[in-house]
Formats: structure tokens, sequence, C-alpha cells
């Protein structure tokens, strides 16, 4: 294993604690697993560089990037390995939206997610609304559309499913909560690897 001289290996040690403090409420596992690759990674090109200086171990800090840019990789990329292992529909959706931010297939998952999620919770909403509610809840034909959901006494429309709105809304709901969920998830393995290009090439060879 390379020896850094003190004066260099103290400032590999400030990278590293300013890259552990960018890496904000990750798992402490996650973060002495990172801490490792990124010092493993420092030493290794060292060691290929010949003799250290402090003008190489420079060159080598900032091909690597700030640490309070690449941490939030990191936390990116744990965030997304948690969300197609979960089916859970907020952190699917959570994800999404960070996911967003970063390309456009990230945005219009995000805006499927939202819709998929909406109509599972209105479908869901309606059904149990129902009973409560039986003249104003339902599917509601008319001459503007079609529309499910509470209906205002006033407006003149048919309720196309009348007490089949219960089965429909809960059967359909379910189906839209997993379906979205799924498809998601799915969505979401076009959002792994955004660690660092240099690190990625390693890993490969």
């Amino acid at each position: 294993m390379t020896i850094l001289d003190q004066p260099l290996q103290t400032r590999v040690d400030a990278y590293l604690m300013r890259l552990r403090r960018s890496l904000g409420e990750l798992p402490p596992e996650e973060v002495s697993e990172i801490l490792r690759e990124i010092r493993s990674h420092i030493l290794d090109r060292a060691a290929a560089s010949g003799e250290m200086t402090d003008e190489k171990l420079a060159a080598i800090l900032k091909e690597l990037g700030q640490p309070e840019d690449i941490g939030p990789l990191y936390q990116a990329d744990a965030m997304v390995a948690r969300a197609r292992s979960s089916f859970s529909p907020s952190l699917i959706l959570r994800t999404t939206a960070r996911w967003a931010t970063m390309s456009i297939a990230g945005f219009v998952s995000f805006i499927l997610g939202l819709f998929g999620y909406g109509m599972a919770l209105g479908l869901i909403i309606a059904a149990v609304m129902k009973p409560i509610m039986p003249d104003r809840v339902g599917a509601w034909a008319s001459n503007n559309g079609f529309t499910i959901g509470v209906q205002d006494s006033a407006v003149r429309s048919v309720d196309v499913l009348g007490w089949w709105m219960i089965p429909v809304g809960l059967i359909g709901g379910a189906m839209f909560l997993i379906g979205t969920t799924r498809f998601l998830r799915w969505m979401l393995r076009y959002a792994s690897g955004k660690r660092l290009p240099v690190l990625r090439a390693e890993s490969v060879n």
C-alpha cells in the first residue's frame, strides 16, 4: 500500500472529511464503504504516478471533484437503490422526483407516476365515499364528458356505475397503485450509476 508523506496524508484526510459531511444521512456502513473506495482510488493513483508531490495530489483531487459536488451523487445512487427494492409509493415517488431534476426521462417518469398514483388515490377514495354519499359519488357521464368522484347535485349527469363504483374503485385503484409502482421501479434502473465516471470505469476494469 502506498504511504503518503504526512502533509499529503493530512490533505487527503481533510478531503475525505469534507466528503463525509457531504454524504448527509447515508447509513454509516455505506459512508465507510464510499470513503474506503475514494481513499483506495487516491492511493492507487498515487502509486501509479511515481513519486507523489503536492501538485500531483492536487491533480488527482481535482479530477475527483469537490466533495460537496460528488457527495449528492452518492446520496442519489443510494436512494435509487433503496427505491428499486421498495414497495413504498412515497419513497419511490420522492426518488423519481429527485431523478426528474437530472434528466428528461426522470421528468417524464415523475409525471406518469403522479398520474398513476393520483388515479389510484382517486378511485380508492371514490369507492370508500360511495356508501357515505351515494347520490353524489360515482362515475358520472354528461354532455360535458366523464368524471369519477364527487358530483354537484345541480349538474345533470348519469352515474354509469352505481354501486359498482365500490368494487371498480377498489380493484382499479389497486391496479393503478401496483402498476405505477412496478413501472417506476423499472424506470429507476436507468437512474442508477451516478457515481464518478473514473470510479465506474475502474469497477468495470
